[in-house]
């Protein structure tokens, strides 16, 4: 299993910060591993998502598991050869919001080969993603 934590603070309200990432069809706008992310069901809880991740290319279902409103996101995906969960978690920081991102990843069958790769990229990626997410809500 691979687990990736990075956090950052973003100059916004908690409420605002978490309002837009609980959107997860702005995933679009900040990951660059998003190609595709549209709410399947009413209560925006499940969607369909394009991902690449650069060594294989995904058409899956995120599904929201779990909110706590303005504290915790958990979601997960899970596709033949890998299973991912992201927990986001909000707190205050004086008058601003801060945000951890952990991924749990587990590669199953011939992707458990590419896992060193895998490691390697998704940090780095994890890092540029909250990097665009906090530049967009801070603009």
């Amino acid at each position: 299993m691979i687990e990736t934590k990075v956090e950052t603070i973003i100059q916004k309200p908690v409420a605002e910060v978490f309002a837009y990432v609980r959107n997860m069809e702005n995933q679009i706008y900040y990951n660059n591993s998003i190609h595709e992310a549209k709410a399947t069901n009413q209560d925006a809880t499940e969607y369909k998502i394009q991902i690449d991740l650069g060594i294989f290319k995904l058409n899956e279902t995120y599904k929201i598991n779990e909110v706590v409103e303005n504290k915790l996101i958990v979601a997960s995906c899970t596709a033949n050869g890998m299973k991912f969960t992201d927990r986001y978690e909000f707190s205050e920081n004086g008058t601003f919001c801060s945000v951890s991102v952990t991924d749990r990843m587990e590669l199953k069958g011939l992707f458990q080969l590419s896992e060193g790769l895998v490691k390697m990229n998704l940090k780095s990626q994890m890092i540029e993603n909250l990097k665009s997410l906090k530049k967009i809500l801070e603009s």
